[in-house]
């Protein structure tokens, strides 16, 4: 899962002969990765770097789920909500509708933050856990850099449209790997699909959670600058070799909700059909390679 991600043709198959193509995609940039090798399988222009909406939460959640690995954040904590935190969280913005002076737990503020993709749950725990805003900004930017996100600035904890607050569909998918290796526990929140907090109540825009049962995740996006944005993943057992395979879909910059919805599941479904995993048997590698399927495929030794 933290192997590095190689190029589209350094999954290509010893022993096969023509690469399925992936399927249409509507969207500016995305990609598809294996979770298990971390190899790219397919891609269209991954290094654009643009807005990337609330897909911005992803590296928040990193930080947060890290404060509370280390013990310096409990689930149980009552965070209390203060005026300036929420000042600019406009009216159009998704948002779990926290008030000043109100103490909510972490736990819920995590669920707002991945379930609901609500701001003003991203600005109260950027506060809390980076001391300010700007603190946690910098924890975001050096994360990134810690992570070998090289074409990544934040400006923000929730992916409003910001000046200076960019990434890529490349670096994105870095830090979905990163993310799950780190904080499997993750998944107990994106795997959500809906959210209640008072008497606000939403459903998950990652439609595929109700469509597919092997989806579990991470994150969806949607500004007018970004475009409609996910980073989508599933986890299916694959028969032959027998084992579990996860594999992640990012898409920046789709037309529609919908189309973001599609081409992610498009891209999910051709990376367990097109491709297979098998054990590596070369130390010098990482212990799964992803080779193309095909009755030609031969074992990872290459026999």
């Amino acid at each position: 899962m933290t192997a590095g991600i190689a190029s589209c043709l350094s999954s290509l198959a010893s022993g096969a002969t023509t690469a399925q193509p992936p399927p249409a995609v509507q969207a500016v940039s995305w990609m598809v990765v294996d979770g298990e090798s971390g190899q790219t399988l397919a891609e269209r222009n991954a290094d654009a770097e643009r807005q990337p909406a609330s897909l911005t939460k992803l590296m928040t959640a990193y930080i947060v789920l890290g404060a509370l690995k280390r013990g310096t954040l409990r689930w149980d904590e009552k965070v209390q909500v203060d005026a300036a935190d929420i000042r600019y969280v406009g009216n159009d913005e998704a948002k779990m509708f926290l008030v000043p002076g109100q103490r909510v737990s972490v736990k819920q503020l995590v669920q707002g933050l991945i379930a609901a993709s609500a701001n003003d749950a991203a600005l109260v725990l950027a506060a809390r856990v980076g001391g300010s805003l700007a603190g946690f900004e910098q924890l975001m930017n050096d994360t990134a850099q810690q992570l070998g996100m090289k074409h990544t600035h934040y400006s923000t904890p929730s992916g409003i449209t910001t000046p200076g607050n960019y990434s890529t569909a490349r670096d994105l998918s870095t830090l979905a790997l990163r993310l799950t290796a780190d904080f499997p526990d993750y998944y107990a929140f994106s795997s959500e699909q809906h959210f209640a907090f008072g008497k606000f109540e939403k459903r998950n825009k990652n439609w595929l959670l109700g469509k597919d049962p092997s989806v579990d995740g991470m994150k969806t996006g949607h500004t007018q600058v970004a475009g409609y944005c996910i980073v989508a993943t599933a986890k299916r057992s694959q028969p032959s070799p027998p084992m579990t395979r996860r594999v992640f879909a990012v898409l920046l910059g789709a037309p529609t909700a919908s189309a973001r919805i599609t081409g992610a599941s498009n891209l999910l479904n051709y990376a367990f059909s097109a491709y297979k995993d098998y054990l590596n048997s070369d130390s010098t590698g990482g212990h799964v390679v992803t080779r193309m399927s095909g009755p030609k495929i031969g074992r990872a030794d290459g026999t």
